[in-house]
């Protein structure tokens, strides 16, 4: 019988530090060690590539260890679809860390089959509530006006907004300015910034 390490994380931003530094005493020991990439929570543990070469490798009464419970299951689907193979097989499956250390998740009696089915229910709670309140916070930023993920290049930019004329708004700015400066005002409908045309007199 032989001790069988799996370490696994969710994205390859995560680090296994914390699980090692849980099954520290069994590296030490020279426990060999699966490791599986980083995969979705909702791959299940039996299709994972690190934990199917475990099981090809595993013997009768060998104990699979891993840091937490999270590390290999996260589903009411997944743990169902483990137990089995591991209880056919004769296999232990034991945590290293939390409020299950020290249990055989794999044992087949009645207290530790409700216990692992609770279990699982509360970590499909969890990352159901962490899904929740992602879309939440995507909908609270786009209701806001805010612009999520990378900007669309192709988009066409938005219209400048006209500048004001110096003094206020418009043609209003333009007509105290000439006052101020002892000039005619220039006739009402006239672009301010239309000059009067060569050969025509502006009207008084």
């Amino acid at each position: 019988m032989a001790d069988r390490l799996y370490l696994r994380h969710s994205t390859d931003k995560q680090t296994d530090a914390r699980q090692r530094h849980a099954l520290a005493p069994l590296l030490a020991a020279g426990a060999p060690v699966y490791e599986g990439p980083a995969t979705s929570t909702r791959q299940l543990s039996l299709d994972r590539v690190g934990f199917t070469r475990l099981l090809n490798e595993v013997a009768v009464g060998d104990t699979i260890r891993i840091a937490d419970a999270a590390r290999l299951f996260s589903s009411v689907a997944d743990i169902l679809a483990l137990r089995p193979v591991l209880i056919r097989r004769g296999l232990h499956l034991r945590v290293e860390s939390g409020l299950l250390s020290g249990i055989d998740l794999a044992s087949d009696d009645p207290g530790t089959k409700m216990m692992v089915n609770v279990l699982a229910a509360v970590l499909e709670f969890q990352r159901d509530m962490i899904s929740e309140n992602t879309r939440e916070g995507v909908d609270a930023a786009e209701a806001s006006g805010k612009t999520l993920g990378r900007t669309d290049p192709h988009r066409p930019a938005p219209p400048r907004r006209a500048r004001p004329g110096p003094g206020g708004q418009g043609g209003q700015g333009v007509r105290r300015r000439h006052r101020r400066q002892g000039l005619r005002p220039p006739a009402p409908g006239r672009p301010e910034d239309d000059p009067p045309r060569s050969g025509r007199r502006r009207s008084p």
